[in-house]
């Protein structure tokens, strides 16, 4: 037999166009969506099945078995991150975007955060086509996100996703890829600030600082590793009817991660957990020109507004190693800003418009 490829698949997100209502779905179309490259996806269908075996039946193996309930989960990954798969994911999974334009030309910058308590999280819809069979998937909402990157190398984007369940075979016309740039670590700074000197700004400004109302200390030649993950908990609402469906995805009680290593220096960091100093931290890369004459340049900042180490940040390595240090955050609120921010600057309008 002429075997499939892996290499073959395909995935296309509603990015652009969030539903009216969830498991409405959106139009698949350029103006909604886009089909994405150079990602590993992982599709499960983690049906509700059941069967006669538990029943007196006169059979000893049961007679018959029936899907109850259907389900659908996506783990989406580019260990090469572009900035308008950072958005996306981001908008999904945090909730909430705000999108500036760059005055007359075609850029903008989108200030994603935590959705407010109270408020549903945005859903859209995908498109995939694995071995030649290809699927609808409507109610896909953002389960989980996780960006990382290590020292000469490249940004990765995780994000966990969980559909109603519907999943309907599918012939509809994959878009067009948006080419951009890999999100490089050689092109990022990065902040660290601490105490009242504390101070998120409301608007960012790219490649410079914006967590401080003085000056914060910069540790991108000390950078290591950093990973920043965030957590929604989402459970499934099944209730009377729905049709084998979730009716709707909620948030559980959502929580936030960071880590980060560095090259050991002195006592500084020792002793921030020492005294529970509250902590804010910015990672801030900036790429090439979005649009000739203006701005905005393909970028993404990570803000975490407070936070306190949980664990002694001790210096480690051997004999023949360079000492280094881990730092593990409890990220908090503020009492004002989101616990994580996230702005990505891109050639495209809005992130799950409405």
């Amino acid at each position: 037999m002429i075997t499939k490829k892996g290499w073959a698949s395909q995935f296309m997100f509603g990015a652009y166009k969030k539903e009216a209502a969830f498991g409405a779905g959106v139009t698949m179309d350029a103006t909604n969506a886009c089909s994405m490259r150079g990602f590993d996806a992982e599709i499960t269908m983690p049906d509700v099945v059941m069967n006669d075996k538990d029943e007196v039946t006169g059979a000893e193996f049961g007679t018959t078995q029936e899907i109850i309930a259907s389900r659908l989960e996506i783990n989406y990954k580019e260990a090469k991150a572009k900035p308008n798969t950072v958005a996306f994911l981001s908008a999904l999974v945090l909730g909430a975007s705000a999108s500036t334009k760059d005055g007359a030309f075609n850029a903008w910058k989108h200030k994603i955060t935590r959705v407010a308590a109270g408020t549903a999280q945005p859903s859209t819809q995908a498109e995939f086509k694995v071995g030649g069979l290809q699927y609808s998937a409507k109610g896909i909402k953002g389960k989980s996100l996780k960006i990382s990157a290590a020292d000469s190398g490249l940004v990765s984007v995780e994000a966990g996703l969980m559909g109603a369940g519907d999943r309907a075979t599918s012939a509809t016309a994959f878009v067009p890829v948006i080419t951009e740039s890999f999100l490089k670590v050689n092109q990022a700074k990065f902040w660290m600030e601490n105490g009242s000197s504390i101070s998120v700004a409301a608007t960012l400004t790219q490649d410079a600082q914006n967590i401080s109302s003085g000056t914060p200390v910069s540790l991108g030649a000390r950078l290591k590793s950093f990973e920043l993950s965030y957590d929604n908990a989402l459970e499934g609402q099944v209730g009377f009817g729905g049709a084998g469906l979730y009716q709707d995805i909620d948030c559980g009680r959502r929580k936030a991660e960071l880590k980060f290593s560095l090259l050991f220096n002195d006592a500084t960091e020792l002793n921030h957990y020492l005294n529970q100093n509250p902590l804010a931290v910015e990672f801030d890369l900036k790429g090439a020109l979005i649009a000739a004459g203006g701005t905005m340049y393909y970028g993404v900042q990570l803000i975490v507004p407070r936070f306190m180490l949980k664990a002694a940040p001790w210096p480690k390595g051997g004999a023949n190693d360079t000492l280094t240090i881990d730092m593990e955050a409890d990220i908090q609120d503020d009492g004002t800003n989101s616990p994580v921010i996230v702005e990505v600057y891109t050639a495209k309008a809005a992130y799950l418009a409405a």
